[in-house]
């Protein structure tokens, strides 16, 4: 089954979370002890609807390309990296933790078995522990997927009446903001009670009039749209800043962000005539996105520099 990681729902991880759990196969007799199993990269498949925090560009790429030439080159001169962390679903390895060791391997062609740790829980467990392993992890995982993350696990422990896992854990294993995790469980109670008619609040029937009666089918960034009360012309931007964005990772990767310096000097030199308002639009998304997040130990370097304030 093969996925666009920009496309995937929580309607979609809900449903292959429940078929994976029923194909599972479990370790036995391991006394609470890690299992360790050699396993050929090749033999090794993915899940991302359950099993991939990070959508790099966008959701456009699987992996951080720069990131597995890295471990790539760390293999060839020092061999094997740390376990990749493994389940069995449908008689098939499938990654939990380390996507990027996983590509790293494939591409070297490295036909050896590796060493993989099989973990013992079930498949709602490991998904915890995909989040948890990527937050320790030195390779960035950015607040949008967090918070996509947290907006899936909402919507996965809500059951009509209260939330089966706390927002202090949803916190934890997701690396979301407390603020933003709160606004979730707000919107989508009230969403519910609209549905329901156990109470007719304006919020929820604002998200029920314009995503209609599941919120399952929509990511935490749509529907955020609609609590800020962005018009779809607002709608259609964001669309077309992530398409722009799909296409700048696809021909340069990584490159604008290698030196800010360069990459301010090369839009100066591409149109001069564009940075006064570029620089006004930069500082007004980030002030949207400021208010909506919440994060506050995110945004200090950026009002240390002068880019928001409190205001």
């Amino acid at each position: 089954m093969k996925h666009q990681l920009s496309k995937i729902t929580a309607l979609e991880t809900i449903k292959s979370l429940k078929e994976a759990e029923a194909d599972l196969t479990r370790v036995e007799g391991n006394g609470g002890s890690p299992v360790y199993v050699q396993v050929r990269p090749q033999d090794i498949v993915e899940r991302l609807e359950l099993f991939q925090p990070r959508r790099p560009g966008y959701g456009l790429r699987k992996v951080d390309t720069q990131h597995v030439n890295r471990l790539a080159t760390r293999i060839t001169r020092k061999g094997e990296l740390d376990p990749v962390l493994v389940v069995k679903i449908g008689g098939k390895w499938v990654v939990v933790d380390g996507h990027h060791r996983l590509a790293a391997y494939l591409k070297l062609k490295y036909k050896s078995p590796i060493k993989c740790e099989w973990f013992a829980g079930t498949v709602r467990e490991a998904m915890d522990e995909s989040l948890l392993r990527n937050e320790k992890t030195h390779l960035q995982v950015e607040q949008a997927d967090k918070a996509e993350a947290a907006w899936t696990r909402t919507l996965m422990d809500w059951n009509g009446k209260g939330w089966s896992t706390s927002k202090a854990q949803v916190v934890t294993l997701t690396g979301a903001s407390d603020g933003t995790v709160a606004q979730m469980r707000r919107a989508l109670k009230w969403h519910t009670n609209y549905k329901t008619g156990a109470e007719k609040h304006p919020t929820g029937e604002k998200l029920f009039t314009a995503l209609g009666s599941d919120l399952r089918r929509h990511s935490w960034n749509k529907v955020k749209s609609v609590l800020l009360d962005l018009a779809p012309k607002e709608w259609d931007m964001n669309d077309a800043a992530a398409k722009l964005a799909r296409n700048l990772v696809t021909r340069m990767t990584t490159k604008l962000s290698d030196d800010p310096e360069v990459t301010a000097r090369a839009l100066w030199l591409y149109n001069r005539d564009l940075c006064p308002d570029l620089v006004k639009a930069l500082q007004k998304v980030m002030k949207s996105e400021r208010e909506a997040e919440g994060d506050e130990e995110f945004w200090e370097p950026y009002k240390r520099a002068g880019v928001v304030s409190d205001d």
